[in-house]
């Protein structure tokens, strides 16, 4: 029974990640029993299958840091993402310049070949990626030994040129925060082997925006290419407050994947054209016509212009750009809260000891604020998560050596 109860203990902080399996099968089996709730949205791959894979990962995460120490894995974990992230960045970096195109463009659903995008495609999903990377990478560099700190700053680098070549306000603010917030409280981070090599990735991206190619050097806007202002929303403001309006609606269960499209489909024409129709062709439009189409699709409308001239327009985004309004919208607000609770249970549990995870989960959290969360890297992100809810083991993690 003492054996028992302390297991227990010990698992106590995977309990939200349980309960939020627990809810999503709820979900599944009662309030939604329906194929898009276990699969999601077409593309997207967001539905309560595809969040228990990721409460696996997580749970994956956890034993093999309690089993090899907390700190130690963090250790090793961020060696081998530095390696691997370097890698990733080079093909946004090889983009930049022109030297490479999307691997394997069109063999993935969802995939948007865009300049500078890398192997992820979308700029704001490499760069996301990226900037959940850097804060980890930079603070296991002065953990190292001195021949494996030089690949880990060579790696750092390029991190820091793909993260800023993205041009996605979202990833720069998810990685500037994190980056802060990690040398602010981390002593370690602020020595040169952390800031010269973020100095030299800054220096080589700028140099690039200077010298190299035009394509890519715009603001990412749902992954297509055009410029804006700094602070303009890119249409975020609008799908936030139909989320707003879903979640009052429906606050305990959710409208289940795709919600927004659900959402939508349950407002009046003039509601559905004004997100619609584009500004700057607002006042040449003479007639509209809704198409009816199930709550599962993308709303449409015909739209006739005063030359005659008739369009057809479909509302292609199907995700919140704020993952935890998602949650809400999709699943209902406990779920909300309970993604919430494990995202801040990682950051306030590494603040003593693995400060590199506190920070690059903030970095996470952050970017999950501006985009949604994608199974491209999500998986990388849980798994790193379920690490960081492990209670560090001093006497393990002593024992616990980075392999040369």
């Amino acid at each position: 029974m003492i054996i028992e109860r302390r297991q227990l203990i010990a698992w106590r902080s995977v309990w939200p990640l349980m309960a939020l399996g627990g809810w999503l099968l709820l979900g599944g089996f009662i309030f939604h029993p329906n194929k898009l709730m276990w699969v999601g949205a077409p593309g997207r791959a967001d539905g309560v299958a595809m969040h228990l894979t990721y409460i696996v990962i997580a749970t994956a995460g956890f034993l093999w840091a309690r089993q090899k120490g907390k700190v130690g894995a963090s250790k090793t974990l961020a060696y081998g993402l530095a390696v691997g992230g370097a890698l990733l960045a080079l093909t946004n970096i090889l983009q930049q310049w022109n030297l490479m195109g999307v691997p394997g463009e069109g063999a993935f659903g969802g995939v948007l070949a865009t300049p500078a995008g890398g192997t992820l495609g979308n700029r704001g999903y490499m760069g996301g990626a990226l900037a959940l990377l850097i804060p980890l990478v930079a603070w296991v560099i002065p953990h190292l030994p001195t021949p494996q700190q030089r690949w880990g700053q060579a790696a750092l680098t390029l991190l820091c040129w793909g993260w800023l070549g993205s041009w996605t306000r979202g990833a720069w603010l998810a990685g500037g925060i994190g980056l802060t917030w990690l040398l602010l409280l981390d002593s370690g981070t602020r020595r040169r082997a952390v800031a010269y090599p973020l100095a030299l990735g800054a220096l080589l991206f700028t140099a690039s925006a200077v010298f190299g190619p035009m394509e890519g050097r715009t603001l990412s806007v749902y992954g297509s290419e055009g410029s804006q202002g700094f602070t303009d929303s890119s249409g975020r403001q609008a799908l936030w407050s139909l989320a707003m309006h879903g979640i009052h609606k429906k606050p305990l269960e959710g409208w289940a994947p795709p919600a927004l499209w659900r959402v939508l489909s349950t407002q009046a024409t003039p509601v559905v054209a004004a997100a619609l129709v584009p500004k700057d062709k607002e006042s040449a439009v003479t007639a509209i016509s809704r198409v009816q189409s199930p709550p599962e699709e993308a709303p449409s409308l015909i739209v006739q212009y005063a030359t005659g001239e008739r369009e057809r327009l479909f509302f292609p985004i199907s995700k919140v750009h704020n993952e935890f309004l998602d949650y809400a919208l999709t699943f209902g607000v406990p779920a909300a809260l309970l993604f919430f609770l494990i995202i801040f249970t990682g950051v306030s549990r590494n603040m003593a000891d693995v400060l590199g995870l506190s920070a690059t989960l903030i970095s996470y959290g952050v970017y999950l604020t501006t985009w949604p969360e994608i199974v491209r890297f999500a998986p990388l992100a849980w798994f790193i998560l379920g690490v960081a809810l492990v209670k560090a083991g001093p006497r393990v993690d002593r024992q616990t050596r980075i392999p040369t």
